[in-house]
């Protein structure tokens, strides 16, 4: 159960793009007409000739290392003659690239593979990979997959298109396919240790748990070699720092989830207790390892590693399950008004929330800017805040992805303010504000900014319906349980007389006493929380089941 959570919550994250593809056309084809005004209003003012010779200057400019000047002259010879587009919009993006103007030179990038030119396409993939890593994988997916195959590549990109192909692969359910393109990449690729992780989730979720194991372990492993490809951006280092420690708790947790699946759950506790706490996975994993112990019949150690939530330095989570397992946990001990305590506290604190979501889903349901300034504001609010929607935001919205399309909106500012500056030492060209190349490059930030608050909004309003949808199954549980409860104290008063005949030992079925390891302590709860201790707690209640 908890294996197939998790693996439901990392395709909803993962899927996102596939629902929006009629927005990236659309962002394209607007991008396509502000274009072809601009080419329109200068395309008989110079001959074809001089596009020629500024699209030779370009490529001198590249050679020269002035960057910026090598694409506003590919830009300028795409004006004077369209013809040139495909060479001119290769050189347009590696100049832009190399100029520290990523986001900016994504749109000429995919207008690049768009042309169907071979040798236009193939000069831009080289740059495939440092690009991936600063726009993300969901902008240009698509079009990579689309536009390009496997022979166009470079020994050092090569690992990025078969990334691709194998998310494609694993999101349309076929997963031994996805495994043949993740085999292909080297270990040497900025891309390896995410596909480590892809592999062993498929690998997982077709039951090969030796291999998915071995890929968990390696991606733990080696999470932190994508710190190498960071490059010298105070602000991106930070980013990738942040992905590298978030990719490698996820694969530690995957191995855990994979010994859970195979039932190994003892292997599957140490594994889960490997796990550091100051991770923002944590908190999430503590519940696992608490459904780990109720499968041991562990009811106790479940208790006590549930109470955990209520420290003060985690009471920012919010998952429903939490309550539901902790009710269960309750009810195998046959300890009935703790059960009916447990559902009545649930319905009265999510009622409420559930109603809300739903109601900001349906009145905003076709304005996904909307919810990418609600992952914002949550994102800008106390972690420990008291508002229960934001609480529930906070389960995806503190993670690499929706942080790092926050961070780039923050960088296209950056680069807005560089085009300024490299333009203001540019000689001889227009400097009216929205004029010649930097005007253009502020259309296509714009363009890169839509992006990102469509991405955003997407994924902001995906995972409020996925979170929505099982806090509604969350109810039901909670309904099942309390029909079980009921059903069960009734048994108890038709059978009293014959269970009070019965031993005392009786009562304590269901209540296996939790194992200790040697390198485990038993603490004493005296209604304090201590940081360390969180986790390791364990109950002392006696099951009153009767035989």
């Amino acid at each position: 159960m908890v294996l197939q959570f998790q693996l439901r919550t990392w395709t909803r994250v993962e899927t996102l793009t596939l629902r929006l593809t009629g927005f990236y056309f659309l962002l394209s084809m607007l991008l396509g007409i502000a274009l072809m005004s601009t080419l329109s209003s200068s395309a008989f003012a110079s001959s074809k000739a001089e596009g020629l010779q500024y699209l030779q200057n370009a490529e001198q400019y590249y050679k020269s290392h002035d960057y910026f000047k090598s694409a506003r002259y590919a830009f300028a010879a795409m004006e004077n003659d369209p013809s040139l587009k495909p060479q001119a919009y290769a050189w347009v993006t590696l100049g832009l690239v190399n100029a520290g103007l990523p986001n900016a030179a994504s749109y000429f990038f995919i207008r690049t593979l768009q042309m169907k030119n071979k040798a236009a396409i193939r000069s831009v993939l080289s740059q495939t990979q440092s690009l991936l890593v600063v726009v993300g994988a969901d902008l240009l997916r698509k079009y990579l997959i689309r536009h390009t195959e496997y022979s166009d590549y470079d020994l050092a990109n090569r690992g990025t298109y078969l990334y691709a192909l194998g998310k494609e692969a694993i999101l349309s359910g076929d997963n031994p396919r996805a495994i043949g393109f993740l085999n292909g990449i080297g270990s040497g690729s900025a891309i390896w240790p995410f596909a480590l992780h892809l592999r062993g989730t498929a690998h997982a979720i077709m039951g090969k748990n030796e291999e998915a194991i071995s890929d968990f372990k390696a991606c733990a492993s080696h999470a932190f070699d994508i710190t190498n490809f960071a490059g010298s951006n105070p602000l991106r280092q930070r980013q990738t720092e942040r992905e590298a420690d978030d990719l490698r708790s996820r694969c530690m947790a995957g191995e855990a989830r994979t010994l859970y699946q195979m039932d190994d759950l003892v292997a599957a506790d140490r594994s889960y207790d490997r796990l550091p706490k100051r991770s923002f996975v944590w908190p999430d994993i503590l519940f696992e390892q608490a459904w780990n112990s109720f499968g041991r019949q562990e009811y106790n150690r479940t208790l006590g590693k549930l109470v955990s939530y209520k420290s003060p330095a985690l009471n920012f989570m919010f998952n429903t399950e939490i309550d539901v397992l902790r009710a269960q946990s309750y009810l195998a001990l046959c300890l009935y008004d703790d059960t009916n305590a447990v559902i009545n506290e649930f319905n009265a604190k999510y009622a409420a929330v559930g109603i809300e979501v739903k109601s900001f889903v349906e009145n905003n349901a076709n304005n996904l800017p909307v919810f990418y300034d609600l992952g914002k504001q949550a994102l800008r609010a106390s972690l420990y805040s008291s508002n229960l929607f934001y609480r529930l935001i906070n389960r995806f919205i503190r993670g690499p992805y929706f942080q790092n399309l926050v961070a780039a909106e923050k960088q296209i500012s950056v680069e807005k303010n560089l085009i300024s500056r490299f333009d203001s030492v540019q000689e001889g060209v227009n400097h009216n504000l929205g004029a010649g190349f930097p005007g253009f490059l502020e259309q296509v930030l714009n363009w890169r900014l839509r992006t990102v608050h469509f991405l955003g909004g997407a994924f902001v309003k995906n995972s409020l319906l996925d979170y929505h949808s099982a806090l509604l199954s969350d109810f039901e549980k909670m309904s099942f349980i309390k029909l079980e409860m009921l059903k069960k104290a009734k048994d108890k008063l038709v059978y009293k007389q014959a269970a009070s005949e019965k031993s005392t030992e009786s009562r304590e079925r269901g209540n296996i006493d939790p194992t200790r390891r040697d390198d485990q302590y038993k603490w004493s709860f005296n209604g304090e929380f201590w940081n360390d201790e969180l986790g390791d707690y364990v109950f002392g209640l006696e099951s009153r089941c009767q035989e």
